[in-house]
């Protein structure tokens, strides 16, 4: 059965007017034995949902209205395989997955359309048992291609991309890194709409070493023999915490965080690199800019005390505008542990978030920071926000970015219950905002993760809501 709830809401954000929006559930899903679920995102027009139960795997496709009109299961090769990523395209679902033949592992990728037919199966590659590790993986922004990656022997790094749209793989490479530890120092890997992989390392980000603080910038291009090599100077400040991304329209290198030159967790502003990656030297700094006074105390509401120091906020998400330019959006965000002394020896708890009960988590505070291409401030602005829970990974706290052409919807849950009421702040592309009251989930027995949305079009995207052993998918469009 599919509920339908249609809400009529008044929009003042330049002028006023009527603004309907309409949300779709749908039935309950059993996710009882479920060690994950993936929300595929839209397949000719279906909604396709995979859940894996460890040795099965389902798949439930629903129509435009969320009614379910297929369950079925998916069946392997072997009864146990290796899922590394699933990915939707346009008429069809990706699997890229690998499972024990003899002495190796076979690397695989099958195609299935919305009614579980399986169009595609291809064998990718194989490695030696005992070489092999679990790849982890990164799409490309077009979907056009997928970089398996992983640490092989000594400092070597392992590489593999796929040729989504041939469905094959197109070049394999092992590449001896020097400088960097891979485990300990890796960050962030990023693949480009050419192929491009870019991978950043970050070493003695610490405040007691902070005068070698350096980042690590390594290029490789499939089928070159060498890889490209920039290092990024710190300028003796530590990195609290950061992110990147790479913007393929502009081909630019973003990485963006929060800086501080005499704490490690306490942020005295942000820094932003934003460079074409063909103009990268071989001495690349960034751009750093205070946190003025009065703004840090606008954010903790302390306005006559000296403070200089901003405590626990995170880098939630780089947003890339057309121009070049970025929006940061910072989050505040705390964990105290209730029983540090107490440790949960069960793989799985009743409610799929693992073994790290005991822990209260508090998601408050959004500063939003908007910059121009070269890196210099153009706005920033506070939203307010208090969630807090209990035990549950915050994995219903934190907001959505919801994007469309003309403005962004920071889209969460005002309390962290199941009769919560959903909010919104409404943000132009000059910082003016509005927040404003979505809907009420009292009568609904909804419990909505925002954080793992998918945006379905400018207009509609599907949110998941978990209680227990049970899962809905929820399609809000306005």
């Amino acid at each position: 059965m599919v509920k339908k709830i249609n809400f009529i809401l008044s929009l003042s954000f330049i002028t006023l007017s009527l603004f309907a929006q309409e949300v779709l559930v749908s039935s309950d899903i059993s996710i009882r034995n479920n060690l994950s679920y993936d929300i595929i995102g839209e397949v000719d027009d279906k909604i396709i949902l995979f859940r894996d139960a460890g040795n099965e795997y389902f798949m439930e496709t629903f129509d435009d209205e969320m009614g379910m009109i297929l369950s079925t299961s998916i069946v392997f090769e072997e009864p146990k395989v290796n899922i590394y990523n699933i990915l939707g395209l346009d008429s069809s679902f990706q699997i890229q997955y690998g499972y024990a033949d003899k002495d190796s592992i076979r690397i695989m990728s099958r195609r299935y359309n919305s009614k579980a037919v399986l169009v595609d199966s291809v064998s990718l590659f194989t490695v030696e048992k005992r070489l092999f590790k679990q790849y982890k993986f990164v799409h490309s922004e077009d979907r056009s291609k997928t970089l398996l990656f992983n640490k092989g022997r000594k400092n070597d790094l392992e590489l593999h991309w796929i040729d989504n749209r041939a469905n094959q793989r197109w070049f394999s490479g092992v590449y001896e890194i020097i400088n960097v530890d891979l485990l300990e120092d890796f960050r962030f890997m990023e693949l480009t709409n050419d192929g491009r992989a870019i991978t950043y390392f970050d070493t003695n980000n610490f405040q007691f070493n902070k005068d070698k603080h350096k980042g690590h910038v390594f290029v490789f291009t499939p089928q070159a023999k060498e890889y490209d090599y920039f290092p990024l100077n710190y300028e003796s400040t530590v990195a609290t915490d950061l992110k990147m991304e790479f913007n393929n329209a502009n081909n630019h290198l973003v990485i963006a965080g929060l800086y501080s030159t005499v704490s490690n967790s306490a942020a005295e502003g942000y820094f932003v690199f934003n460079k074409n990656i063909n103009q990268l030297q071989e001495n690349n700094t960034f751009t750093y800019t205070n946190f003025p006074r009065e703004f840090i105390g606008e954010i903790i509401g302390v306005k006559k005390r000296k403070i200089d120091l901003l405590n626990d906020f995170i880098v939630k998400e780089l947003v890339l505008r057309a121009d070049g330019g970025l929006l940061l959006f910072f989050e505040s965000y705390k964990e105290f542990a209730r029983r540090s002394n107490y440790r949960s020896y069960t793989r799985r708890d009743a409610t799929l978030y693992g073994d790290r009960g005991w822990v209260d988590y508090y998601n408050e505070d959004i500063i939003m920071v908007a910059t121009h291409p070269k890196g210099e401030e153009h706005w920033k602005k506070v939203l307010h926000k208090k969630q807090f829970s209990q035990d549950d990974e915050a994995i219903f706290s934190s907001f959505y970015i919801f994007k469309t052409p003309s403005r962004l919807r920071l889209v969460y849950n005002d309390d962290i219950t199941k009769n919560s009421t959903i909010s919104e702040y409404l943000v132009d592309p000059i910082g003016d905002y509005e927040r404003r009251s979505l809907l009420n989930t009292e009568y609904e027995n909804l419990k909505l993760r925002f954080n793992d949305s998918i945006q379905l079009s400018s207009n509609s995207l599907i949110v998941p809501s978990q209680q227990s052993y049970t899962l809905n998918l929820v399609r809000i469009t306005y």
